[in-house]
């Protein structure tokens, strides 16, 4: 039996072969679909056969050593993907370079330090560790979280789900407003464990809700008394 490796080096390992960037975004998208219970089975299947089996069997204890690292000696809530994300993909660029994680706790506690309200959102969340830190403070908030970067929104929603946050990820241009896919963490209906579902535009809490401009100037022209219409960033 071999011995348990950290994640990273299994990682490494496998992109020996197939090359980092791939294995890593293969990995998350293998593991969102491993979450989604069954609904993205075919497409789990699809990037697996692309590795040959003993190299698919390390992408599993990859999985495994990531579960035991990111249980963090039983505390929970540590970001398992985001220093190597920076360290071995973005090396900053772009600017990626993560807020430390004790930053983000001491910015959570600034912030609110008796608690959160009812839901906690981060329209620039990276790896999602700003989440997590809110969630050490209260942990059974909405989580909500965007970025423009996919492999960031997918490292953020494994992060939610494993660690058992409820809430919705989507990947997008929040200062634009262009959705390009999102994804819902919710209890399962009949077993009552967080898992993810993929969400359309329509059903996303973090896509701007913008009026018609046409209708509005119209119905302004026609009712001069009409008030203006103000719209929150995101429509909680």
């Amino acid at each position: 039996m071999n011995q348990l490796k950290s994640f990273s080096q299994y990682i490494l390992q496998i992109a020996y072969k197939y090359g980092l960037n791939s294995v890593f975004d293969d990995f998350l998208e293998m593991t969102v679909c491993a979450l989604s219970l069954s609904a993205k089975e075919d497409r789990y299947h699809e990037i697996v056969r692309n590795y040959e089996k003993p190299d698919a069997y390390l992408m599993a204890e990859a999985f495994g050593a990531l579960v035991l690292e990111m249980d963090n000696n039983g505390v929970g809530l540590k970001d398992g993907f985001g220093d190597f994300y920076m360290e071995y993909i973005s090396h900053g660029h772009n600017g990626q370079f993560f807020t430390p994680e004790p930053v983000c706790e001491l910015v959570a506690r600034m912030l609110n330090p008796a608690g959160f309200g009812e839901r906690v959102a981060d329209c620039c969340c990276g790896s999602g560790r700003m989440l997590l830190a809110a969630a050490k403070i209260k942990r059974d908030c909405l989580f909500f979280g965007a970025d423009i970067d996919r492999t960031c929104t997918m490292m953020c929603l494994n992060n939610l789900c494993l660690n058992g946050l409820l809430g919705e990820v989507c990947w997008m241009d929040t200062l634009s407003n262009r959705f390009y896919a999102g994804w819902r963490i919710e209890l399962h209906p009949e077993h009552g464990i967080p898992y993810i579902r993929e969400i359309t535009k329509d059903e996303s809490y973090l896509v701007l809700r913008i009026p018609d401009a046409k209708k509005e100037l119209t119905a302004s022209a026609a009712d001069k008394t009409a008030s203006p219409t103000h719209q929150l960033l995101f429509e909680f």
